[in-house]
Parts: structure tokens; C-alpha cells; sequence
């Protein structure tokens, strides 16, 4: 299994994030992995070309709980980093 790695520098609600992002090359699809606060998020293809977010921990039943659509813009912008 490959990897790489790259960077994501944005702002998001006034704040600035930098995200290290590593590509794994599976056998038949790529996944990127990130961490977000105190989550490992993998994001993976799904079946209209996109990403989905998958948490190595349940986000809503932790203490300190992902923000959504922090999750989602991050999606945004592993799509944007890909095309």
C-alpha cells in the first residue's frame, strides 16, 4: 500500500487550520486520512465521485464533538487538491 502526503492551509470560521492529509493507495481505491481535533477521519470515494467521511471514534458521543461542516469543507477541498 502507497502513501503520500499533503498539506491543506485554509481558514474556517475565522480560524486558521492546517491539515496534514495522507493518501493511502488501497488495491481498489485511494482513501485520505486526516486528523481533525482528536479524530482520525478517513475520507474515501463513494459511489456519485465524491467523498464520505468515516471517524475512527464516534463524533457525536465524544466530549469534544467534530464540527460537521468542518468535515464537510475539508471533503471540499481533498476534492479540489485531487482534480
Amino acid at each position: 500500500m502507497a502513501t503520500d502526503t499533503f498539506t491543506l492551509k485554509f481558514e474556517y470560521k475565522g480560524h486558521p487550520h492546517i491539515l496534514e492529509v495522507n493518501t493511502l493507495h488501497q488495491t481498489y481505491k485511494t482513501v485520505y486520512k486526516v486528523v481533525i481535533g482528536e479524530h482520525e477521519i478517513t475520507y474515501e470515494p463513494d459511489e456519485e465521485g465524491y467523498v464520505r467521511a468515516i471517524s475512527d471514534k464516534p463524533i457525536h458521543d465524544h466530549p469534544r464533538p467534530v464540527d460537521i461542516e468542518l468535515l464537510h469543507h475539508v471533503a471540499e477541498l481533498i476534492v479540489h487538491h485531487i482534480l
